[in-house]
């Protein structure tokens, strides 16, 4: 029987963002994860503004670091095209925190984004890494959990931080979430290289295709000419219209006539493959006595863009303080580790809660259409669309039915 004081299950973004504040507070863990690294992870490959804020906060030489890697791709901003073709440029804004040579936002292959941030775990001499071992279940004993592994070899913990991804069974227990196909997105994502047509700046794109709103289908541009491309909907959605993801993808690309074009001598240079997202829908308690759940075990995903990896960065953080504090004062009671869902919901429940609105509108193909096209011809309205992506007022105006109303007046 192992006994420590933090493990941390899963090595994903929350996991290891976890692992690395606890060593930077020079609090020991082990962190324990089923994979060998480097091991695929099937994603949209997207690295968001809050993953560098945080790798900022962590080690603003690690984010220089990361920035520099021949596998990230810098990206400057975000193409929104409506369910008409019509295209909508909006720049990420940049942060006056870290050196303007790094850009706002990275895409990266998640088999190379993850390994980079294993490897910086294992050069860590606080945190214990166990790979290739699983959790396989959990008691309570002594005021501790104790984790069976498949190997035999128990651990009792006096915290466990569950971030072992969006098809833990620890969220449903002693998490207590269970998901519903309404506010689980099923995603699927293969990789093409040759696509043309990309913005100079490497811009994300989502393309909302009227048979998949509120879903949409996307273009991710990597390094070495790879593009990730996929398509993402609700599980309640896929169900009720029938709709099969990847035929929905590959008749996009064969029957759109600008895609038609951008494809035409583009490859596909990898199987396609799916995987569920549990979106956020409303708080829910994600900690209790002796544990917090972390990143998509938290059910963190944002309801309209798929965001993951930087809620997951945050969220594991924020168990990394809460971590440090319950070992300081001896306190792992669930109503002392509710500092921690405070904290996280303070940082990022309003976005959230803004966003699981945001698709009861975009869901009307008339409306997104009629936002686009004002929005091209109106500076006012792009610069409102701009700011919502990084300021919280600014997006609750994106749920507000009189700002729709107001662009159909032409106001």
């Amino acid at each position: 029987m192992k006994r420590i004081n933090v493990c941390i299950v899963g090595a994903g973004p929350a996991g290891v963002f976890a692992a690395l504040f606890l060593a930077k507070y020079g609090v020991e863990c082990t962190l324990v994860d089923k994979a060998k690294f480097p091991r695929n992870k099937i994603c949209g490959d997207g690295i968001s503004g809050w993953v560098l804020t945080i790798l900022n906060e962590l080690d603003n030489k690690l984010l220089e670091k990361l920035s520099k890697q021949p596998f990230i791709t810098h990206s400057h901003g975000i193409r929104i095209v409506a369910p008409n073709y019509n295209q909508l440029d909006l720049p990420f804004l940049d942060s006056g925190d870290w050196d303007q040579s790094i850009s706002p936002g990275f895409t990266a292959r998640r088999i190379d984004f993850d390994n980079f941030m294993a490897e910086e775990v294992k050069s860590r001499k606080e945190v214990e890494f166990l790979e290739e071992e699983e959790i396989t279940d959990y008691k309570r004993l002594n005021n501790k959990i104790q984790l069976s592994t498949k190997s035999g070899d128990d651990i009792e913990a006096k915290i466990v931080i569950f971030a072992n991804g969006a098809t833990s069974k620890f969220m449903k227990d002693p998490g207590g979430i269970l998901k519903t196909r309404k506010y689980t997105m099923t995603g699927i994502k293969t990789y093409y290289k040759g696509i043309t047509g990309f913005h100079e700046k490497n811009y994300v794109e989502l393309h909302f295709l009227k048979e998949l709103l509120p879903g949409y289908f996307w273009i991710f541009p990597l390094s070495d000419g790879l593009a990730n491309v996929g398509v993402g909907l609700d599980q309640y959605r896929i169900s009720k219209r029938h709709i099969n993801l990847k035929d929905a993808m590959f008749k996009a690309i064969e029957e759109i006539p600008y895609l038609q074009e951008r494809f035409k001598n583009a490859e596909q240079v990898s199987k396609v493959e799916a995987y569920p997202l549990p979106l956020w829908d409303r708080k829910r308690v994600i900690s209790g006595d002796n544990f917090m759940l972390a990143g998509d075990a938290a059910n963190l995903i944002d309801p309209v863009t798929g965001e993951g990896v930087g809620h997951a960065a945050i969220s594991g953080m924020f168990a990394a303080k809460q971590a440090k504090l319950a070992l300081e004062t001896d306190n792992f009671s669930s109503g002392f580790m509710k500092n921690y869902d405070d904290n996280v919901y303070a940082k990022i429940g309003k976005e959230l809660n803004i966003s699981s609105k945001i698709p009861r509108f975009i869901k009307y193909p008339w409306l997104f259409n009629a936002v686009i096209n004002k929005a091209s011809s109106s500076d006012i309205l792009r610069k409102k669309l701009t700011l919502a992506m990084t300021n919280l007022e600014e997006r609750k105006e994106l749920k507000r039915p009189m700002l729709y109303l107001k662009v159909l007046l032409g106001r």
